[in-house]
């Protein structure tokens, strides 16, 4: 467990390092590249699912679809590092692996149960999360070039061991 808090409190520092370097606007502005959808509007997809999960774990269940969908996430740079430090300091102690019911609409639209755990659903969070930052990576590169990203920021982790093997 403590190796999968690890991993997604390094997922939630690139967050925080991201917020900390980009502008209100950059932050906010709609990207014909992410049809649309401002990087913002990632950053608090993201951020909710993490929230979603510490919220309804006690609980005893998970339900991704019943985010917040708080518009202060994405439009407010000050508002998404608050809420990261927040984020991050829920991953601090260690945290005990527990039995959750995940809760889903399918294809059908009829509400599913499964079960799952805490454990699983950090891993599910944090490939989540990274493709998520994969997306804004890309979006990055095309309009704000000159903000500058870690070597493995939206790269999985599987993706950089690899590169490292070959690169040996």
């Amino acid at each position: 467990m403590i190796v999968i808090q690890h991993t997604n409190r390094d997922i939630l520092l690139q967050i925080r390092d991201l917020l900390r370097v980009v502008s209100q606007e950059a932050y906010s502005l709609p990207l014909e590249l992410l049809h649309g959808s401002s990087m913002g509007q990632h950053i608090r997809h993201t951020l909710e699912f993490y929230q979603c999960l510490f919220e309804q774990t006690p609980l005893g269940f998970i339900d991704y679809d019943a985010r917040n969908r708080d518009l202060r996430l994405e439009t407010d740079v000050a508002f998404g590092l608050v809420f990261t430090e927040q984020l991050l300091t829920r991953l601090q102690p260690p945290l005990t692996d527990s039995l959750l019911v995940m809760r889903l609409c399918l294809a059908q639209n009829e509400p599913q149960r499964v079960q799952t755990t805490l454990s699983r659903e950090l891993v599910y969070i944090a490939e989540h999360a990274i493709h998520h930052l994969a997306i804004l990576k890309i979006a990055l590169r095309a309009h704000f070039p000159d903000i500058a990203l870690p070597v493995h920021f939206g790269v999985a982790y599987s993706t950089v061991q690899y590169q490292n093997s070959i690169q040996n």
